[in-house]
């Protein structure tokens, strides 16, 4: 499911405000300040462009021009000296010139990436790609056709516009260009046009065209690859034949248009996924016995750095059982590394890591109820566990090979934290590398010399320093510059902890409050959540200028709150939930406002909340479940039956309808019909195909028939996010619904939706 967070502070305010700090202002007129985006300031950056190796990293420089020259600059002094030596750069220029009939007398791109190896790199000009060898200083120009964008594909997967269904694949050598062209695989040589179909699908059958499910819910964006030496293809072959079609009406067209889109929801039909590995040159395919059905995912197909075996995954249907397998291209058949089975379910990632001596690698698992880091065979023999402890394992940093070292990060303090650590590969001498609490965010050098750590916390504004692979710090890159916040007399929010609806758990909550607080006055109160599973809407960052102390300066006590289920604190905490959505994080936001609602400045009579998709679906079982309790709610996109969402996402945490009847019924929010007292305001993008229109239309029949009273809000031909024009008035919609609704004091009320841009 999508995490769409769109925060109040997005709102674009068209109003000209000086950039300098600012002087005390009425709490509109320091809502308004707020939204400039210079309201914090920064000094520096806290990014850099690691070269590859231990060449530090890029800086360019551009002339009059537009010409762009490249440096490197040395970590340690900030030396720099030219990235392309004067034969390259030379070389480079006359090829190019000779290929394309110009005359240019500077390098004739203003970015690149390295490829192949880092022994090239790739670049593209005046809509052309080409690829030169720094070893041979030979400048390839590379043919790729134009790949067809297939009808109603738009938001098939995230970052739609880079995937690899849209854009096509260059082989590891850039000598061959595949690509999807209806429901196959093409491939073009890049020298001499040749094209060659390699597949036979249909809409049915698909072949390196992912399904929207797998992408989605897996994160399994690519659907084919080539093989190290170039020769082959593996790919995935998705058969929707069995999948229902769900109808989406695009209103706008002149002609409306149909959108059937196969959509699997929870208990029914999954489409079946094969993998296929094709021979280019001969256009032999040999398909890989994975054993799927319906039941059964495919997932992560990646190939051994020497091409002998295709390693894939394979997942059961109630996603709690795991098998790492890899098919051999000499005996043609599989063999399994090893399986890793769960009470509840398994978090499919990417942390597989091939180290350089192609027999051993690196791998994540919650296996012990923390995520953590071990080291493996391809035998499926467990080398050691490098990670061990009461904590979970964030990302896998760097592997540093040649030291035998490996650099990641985890969470403590009820996840709230984010640390940065260093231990060597046999599990011992593990050392905190980062200072100070709070989240920290580590990019480093490819040799693993230099990192770079971006850091902040409750009581400390963003900044960024390089350090030593041993934690000396080398140079602070970046500050906050927070004198607006300053100014303003704008502090953090209150922390606080309460007890969840067990009575025993402990949470975290924020209470952001007005920066003209009287502790003598009755305040409303606001609560924006997403709530979904293994997500998280506390953490320890600076949270002095963000959205929702934004949205506390027009009159709101704001409060943010985690619940059980919520992420980074282990597996059984995270499980909590598990086959109960619905239930537990509902309770516990409900005890978050009982407890700040004990507090005389805050209005029990007075309390909204917000949030969008799993948001949305929070929203609405809030106001539904403790209508005595929640007043005012803005549901976006909610799912509002489990039933109605697609199954990989529904099942991994609900199981199925047939296994789980009761947990469904919990969880629909249409059970809860009648209970609504409160002023509801229901959001949908009229072609969501994500947590598709439907779900709303059913709460609108329960209401109905239950005689309720609320509104109601579509968006034309908006998908799941909800953007450009219809997302500015989502925005301003939202915000003026609580307003009317909570009656926060704001002075110069009528000027509110001037500020906010209504036209008349």
């Amino acid at each position: 499911m999508k995490r769409i967070f769109q925060s109040i502070a997005v709102l674009a305010l068209l109003l000209s405000i000086s950039t300098t700090a600012f002087s005390q202002s009425t709490g509109l007129e320091l809502y308004a300040k707020m939204g400039q985006r210079n309201f914090v300031n920064f000094e520096g950056s806290s990014g850099v462009n690691w070269l590859p190796g231990n060449q530090g990293y890029m800086e360019t420089e551009r002339d009059d021009d537009g010409n762009v020259t490249f440096y490197k600059v040395n970590p340690k002094n900030q030396k720099r000296s030219a990235l392309f030596n004067k034969k390259t750069v030379n070389a480079l220029i006359e090829q190019y010139n000779s290929l394309t009939e110009k005359d240019v007398e500077h390098l004739p791109f203003a970015r690149f990436e390295y490829v192949m190896d880092n022994n090239g790199i790739f670049f593209t000009q005046d809509k052309t790609d080409f690829v030169f060898n720094l070893k041979t200083r030979e400048l390839r120009k590379l043919y790729k056709p134009e790949v067809e964008k297939a009808p109603y594909t738009d938001e098939l997967m995230r970052g739609m516009s880079r995937s690899q269904l849209w854009n096509g694949t260059y082989s590891h050598d850039y000598t061959k260009f595949a690509y999807v062209k209806g429901y196959d695989i093409y491939v073009v040589d890049t020298a001499t046009k040749e094209e060659k179909r390699l597949t036979y699908g249909s809409e049915e059958q698909m072949n390196g065209r992912p399904s929207w499910v797998y992408p989605e819910e897996f994160g399994q964006r690519e659907a084919y690859w080539f093989s190290p030496d170039n020769s082959k293809i593996a790919y995935m072959q998705y058969n929707e034949k069995d999948v229902h079609q769900f109808p989406i009406v695009h209103e706008l067209e002149f002609e409306a248009g149909l959108e059937l889109m196969r959509y699997p929801k929870a208990g029914e039909t999954n489409p079946t996924v094969k993998l296929f590995i094709v021979d280019i040159e001969s256009g032999d395919i040999e398909e890989v016995p994975t054993n799927s059905d319906p039941d059964t995912y495919i997932v992560r197909p990646i190939w051994r750095q020497d091409g002998s075996e295709l390693t894939f995954r394979r997942l059961n249907r109630q996603q709690n059982h795991l098998e790492f397998l890899a098919y051999n291209l000499g005996s043609q058949s599989v063999r399994t590394i090893f399986e890793e089975k769960e009470d509840a379910y398994i978090n499919m990632h990417d942390n597989f890591i091939q180290l350089d001596d192609n027999q051993t690698f690196i791998w994540t698992s919650e296996v012990s109820g923390y995520n953590h880091i071990y080291h493996y065979d391809f035998n499926g023999k467990l080398i050691n566990q490098i990670t061990k402890g009461d904590f979970p394992v964030g990302s896998i940093v760097n592997v540093d090979q040649k030291n035998k070292k490996v650099y990641f990060s985890a969470y403590q303090n009820m996840g709230l934290d984010l640390y940065f650590y260093v231990v060597d590969m046999d599990g011992t001498d593990m050392k905190k590398l980062s200072k100070g609490e709070g989240r920290h965010n580590v990019s480093m050098n490819p040799s693993a010399d230099y990192y770079i750590c971006s850091h902040s916390s409750f009581d400390q504004p963003y900044e960024a320093n390089m350090y030593t692979s041993n934690g000396k710090m080398v140079r602070n890159m970046m500050k906050a510059d927070v004198s607006n916040v300053l100014a303003e007399n704008l502090s953090k929010p209150e922390f606080f902890t309460f007890k969840a609806a067990d009575g025993v758990t402990e949470l975290p909550g924020l209470i952001y409050k007005p920066v003209d607080f009287n502790p003598n006055k009755e305040y409303p109160v606001v609560l924006p959540l997403y709530g979904g599973p293994e997500s998280q809407d506390v953490s320890n960052t600076y949270k002095n200028s963000d959205g929702y102390q934004r949205l506390a300066q027009l009159g709101f006590i704001v409060v943010r709150a985690n619940y059980r289920g919520s992420g980074n604190r282990g597996k059984e905490f995270a499980t909590l939930h598990y086959e109960n959505l619905g239930t537990l994080e509902i309770d516990d936001y409900a005890e978050a406002i009982k407890h700040v609602t004990k507090r005389p400045y805050a209005d029990a009579s007075r309390v909204g909340v917000y949030g969008h998709s799993y948001g949305g679906y929070a929203t609405a079982m809030l106001m539904l479940r403790y209508p005595n309790l929640f007043h005012v709610g803005i549901s976006g996109a909610p799912v509002t039956d489990w039933r109605s969402y697609d199954t990989i996402y529904t099942e991994r945490y609900m199981n199925t309808p047939q296994k789980n009847k009761k947990g469904y019924d919990v969880g629909s929010a249409m059970t809860y019909a009648d209970q609504l007292k409160g002023k509801l305001l229901l959001v949908h993008g009229s072609i969501d195909n994500n947590v598709h229109p439907a779900n709303t239309t059913m709460l609108v029949d329960a209401l109905i028939k239950a005689g309720k009273k609320f509104d109601l809000m579509m968006y034309p031909n908006n998908r799941h996010g909800i953007r450009g024009a219809h997302g500015a008035h989502y925005n301003k919609m939202r915000l003026n619904y609580l307003i009317e609704h909570l009656n926060p004091e704001i002075e110069n009320k009528g000027e509110v939706e001037v500020e906010l841009g209504w036209s008349n």
